[in-house]
């Protein structure tokens, strides 16, 4: 098969593309992908079908059935569509509850997670000021009446006065809804954050404990209960489930350095700001009361980490049934912003990392999701949606192959 150069996929993916507001797609449309063959990896042959979504700019996604949720962050637009062949079809939008303050830039869809019959979506609603006192939300729709005013499921409390790196990530287990909130404070990304606990300060004054600042939390989506489960979180990148394992893993952006892969643990800490792995970017010396880089202290280590920064996005466990079962069942898929690339994770029986291997893919993954049948599905920061496959099974790729049986 011909090989396609790394840097002629490169060249297909960032193309320029003139952007207006989201909010601007008409629907319904269908959008014809750009294949690309991917050939840079280790040992796979993949295809990717890339769809340039119009007048998008940061997209999210959520999968349910046949159905795929397609979110435009900044300007708050959802919408629905489905893959069939080489096409994506927009066919409808989702209205998404208007904020308190229109036009506050902290403004954003932040995450979506799906099921057979519910779409939960994560937003954020600033406050009166900027620095804002807002809130991050929780909306529940129904699937089958996705033009019904969905519930309010959550509103994080305390509202926290703040420079706040506002982000959130949802996962699910049955009824029980998680989410996780960084305590970026951007101003103090130098070292200088003068608390000894990310649940104690942020500029100079007493910072609340929250159930989402720096924290992950659990709401019962049948009663709205909401449970502290864990702090000292920074930037979140991604959480997700792992009912095989019956584990909550986390993916988290640090300074310089300080990249990782977290086990989620009830009550337990994780260390920021207080301790990282990271350096600061000013790379100064840290002074007393200051992040103490490059260590962990009495906080919960993480299970695996990034040196360099990989900027780690979204996190999914590969099923074990459909296009890359074969293969990767298990593995944890993360995707990654900096590098422009995902990055494909063995893990062992005690749930070590046993390999850690890049895949790059040219662009910046913001999420991603497996399809019905298997294919993965990645949202990116620049509206395009790319849809990868599996080459073999296509019969175009060539898996390494076995060793000659034993005479």
């Amino acid at each position: 098969m011909k090989r396609v150069p790394l840097f002629a996929t490169l060249l297909v993916l960032i193309s320029p593309i003139t952007f207006a507001n989201a909010a601007e797609i008409n629907v319904p449309q269908s959008i014809t992908s750009l294949k690309v063959t991917l050939q840079e990896t280790n040992f796979y042959n993949l295809n990717i079908d890339t769809f340039v979504i119009p007048e998008a700019k940061t997209l999210i996604t959520a999968v349910s059935g046949n159905k795929i949720f397609i979110g435009d962050r900044p300007s708050r637009t959802l919408t629905v569509a489905n893959i069939a062949g080489n096409t994506l079809t927009l066919s409808s939008k989702v209205i998404v509850p208007t904020p308190s303050e229109i036009g506050h830039p902290s403004n954003a869809l932040l995450d979506m997670i799906a099921t057979k019959d519910h779409l939960y979506l994560a937003v954020v609603d600033g406050g009166k000021d900027f620095p804002a006192c807002g809130a991050a939300k929780i909306y529940d729709y129904l699937i089958a009446k996705l033009d019904a005013k969905p519930t309010l499921l959550f509103k994080s409390s305390p509202c926290v006065q703040g420079e706040l790196f506002w982000d959130a990530r949802l996962a699910l287990n049955g009824n029980e809804l998680f989410i996780a909130g960084g305590n970026s404070l951007t101003k103090y990304d130098d070292g200088t954050f003068p608390g000894p606990d990310s649940q104690n300060y942020v500029d100079g004054m007493e910072f609340p404990k929250t159930n989402y600042f720096g924290a992950v939390s659990s709401i019962n989506i049948k009663t709205k209960k909401v449970t502290l489960i864990a702090t000292g979180l920074r930037h979140l990148g991604g959480l997700v489930w792992d009912s095989e394992r019956k584990t909550l893993w986390e993916t988290e952006n640090g300074p310089r350095g300080g990249d990782e892969l977290n086990i989620i643990l009830k009550g337990k800490n994780y260390g920021w700001p207080q301790v990282t792995l990271g350096r600061p970017y000013d790379f100064e010396t840290p002074d007393k009361g200051r992040v103490k880089t490059n260590t962990i202290g009495s906080s919960q280590p993480p299970t695996y980490g990034w040196t360099p920064s990989i900027s780690p996005s979204t996190i999914r466990k590969v099923p074990s049934k459909g296009e890359f079962a074969k293969y990767w069942a298990g593995d944890l898929i993360v995707g990654s912003l900096k590098g422009n690339q995902l990055r494909r994770l063995r893990i062992s029986p005690t749930n070590t990392v046993m390999y850690d291997e890049p895949i790059p893919v040219g662009d910046r993954i913001r999420t991603l999701d497996f399809l019905s049948d298997g294919r993965l599905i990645l949202a990116t920061d620049t509206g395009r949606i790319m849809v990868i496959s599996d080459a073999e099974l296509l019969g175009t790729g060539r898996y390494p192959k076995d060793p000659p049986a034993a005479a």
